[in-house]
């Protein structure tokens, strides 16, 4: 019997974090029945953004590798509809050394056990295209003695990219930490070969539908671009959904609906001829929403940089990163040519922005002005509305932002995964 109007769907979210995800679900009428989040401050922004998820809601505000699953089994199971997860995926990302054991790489082992606790309808697991290609070792593989060397080694790695950034800040040479570096990424390639040659890595999505298809879910993959679907970001995101097999019906992504004369989808399906779709939205559309005379916004306050710090911004051309110009930067502002990305890049007005990453606390530099842009001008980007506070420290606000799902994606999702219910069997 399928579901009434009256009744919204149910959704469990984890990895909540500012709200992203959850709000384009709430735009489309869903009811959170679960809520895990470990950080406090997001769950600060969360309550008072959103008051209404306090309302008969199981908040988990613990790490979920130490969820109590059999309390939730005997409260949640098959009373959700939707479980929804934005894995962390530092694990992951591009960014980084990528340690093949980091534990966040594990994280989606504990997402997919609480599919077979709640026995949701449908389960949404969201990350990096990364995730597309990333590998990992299974640990109880790996004797003590190899993980012990593999988690000093990258530990050694970062250590050292610390010491480069603070020396870089006091324009100390760092030429003993860049031998240090090529030595240790040499054994690091070593490292990441043996380990390859003894075929004791796994590819994560095979492994998610494995597990998947062994719990009676029937998987769908796809990369979508946040542009696609109106926002001012051109963030892809990896997003896999599994129905479960009782639920009858066929699933489909959204469709995009915004383009600027490129008939293509940024998914794996390839090409998609369009008909009367939209322009993209760019980042001076969101820039344009902004009351820059509201000095009592927080989020819209500019960072203090030093003198030099401006300077160096000023010679980066609009659209254009550090790297483009390193070799005509004047002595006295110099930086390594691995300088962090984030605050070393100056957005387009005219473009969508690239993933909103904050680096050292920096998001991007600002089209026009010679600053980092401030939170609220990255929320806005991304999708939040104009009045959504964030709560904790710069830095952390900085990371709610940079880290949340496009609000336009996650409505375009929610809105796709509403339709496949409305039509189900349920």
């Amino acid at each position: 019997m399928k579901q009434t109007t009256k009744e919204p769907y149910t959704i469990a979210e984890t990895f909540v974090g500012a709200g992203g995800s959850h709000l384009g679900f709430k735009n489309n009428g869903f009811k959170t029945v679960y809520l895990n989040e470990f950080n406090l401050d997001c769950i600060k922004t969360l309550q008072f953004n959103n008051p209404e998820i306090f309302e008969n809601v199981i908040i988990d505000c613990k790490d979920i590798r130490v969820i109590n699953f059999h309390d939730l089994e005997s409260k949640l199971k098959n009373k959700v509809d939707v479980l929804f997860g934005g894995i962390v995926c530092k694990g992951f990302s591009l960014a980084g050394e990528r340690c093949p054991i980091d534990d966040r790489n594990y994280l989606y082992l504990k997402q997919l056990e609480l599919v077979r606790t709640l026995n949701p309808k449908v389960s949404v697991i969201e990350n990096v295209p990364a995730l597309l290609n990333a590998k990992i070792i299974k640990k109880d593989l790996l004797n003590i003695k190899v993980k012990e060397e593999i988690l000093t080694l990258y530990q050694e790695l970062e250590n050292i990219k610390g010491i480069k950034a603070e020396k870089r800040k006091k324009n100390i040479n760092s030429e003993e930490e860049n031998i240090k570096m090529l030595f240790l990424r040499s054994k690091k390639k070593q490292i990441i070969q043996k380990l390859e040659d003894d075929n004791l890595f796994i590819s994560v999505v095979e492994d998610i539908i494995k597990i998947y298809h062994s719990l009676n879910y029937r998987v769908y993959l796809d990369v979508l671009n946040a542009s696609c679907y109106g926002s001012s970001t051109a963030r892809d995101r990896i997003v896999i959904v599994a129905i479960r097999n009782d639920v009858i019906g066929n699933y489909t992504f959204p469709a995009i609906a915004y383009c600027n004369n490129i008939n293509k989808t940024y998914t794996k399906t390839g090409i998609e001829v369009l008909k009367d779709y939209k322009p993209l939205n760019t980042v001076q559309t969101a820039l344009n929403k902004i009351n820059y005379s509201d000095l009592s916004d927080v989020d819209n306050h500019s960072m203090q940089h030093n003198e030099k710090t401006i300077q160096r911004f000023s010679l980066i051309p609009e659209g254009q990163n550090i790297q483009d110009v390193i070799n005509t930067i004047p002595q006295e502002l110099e930086v390594s040519k691995f300088y962090s990305r984030g605050c070393t890049m100056r957005l387009d007005r005219n473009k969508p922005s690239p993933t909103l990453v904050p680096g050292h606390s920096n998001f991007p530099i600002h089209p026009v002005e010679n600053r980092s842009i401030t939170v609220r001008e990255a929320s806005v980007i991304t999708g939040f509305p104009l009045n959504y506070k964030f709560f904790g420290s710069h830095t952390s606000r900085c990371e709610q932002v940079g880290n949340a799902v496009p609000i336009e994606l996650s409505t375009a999702i929610a809105k796709s995964v509403k339709h496949f219910l409305d039509n189900s069997n349920v």
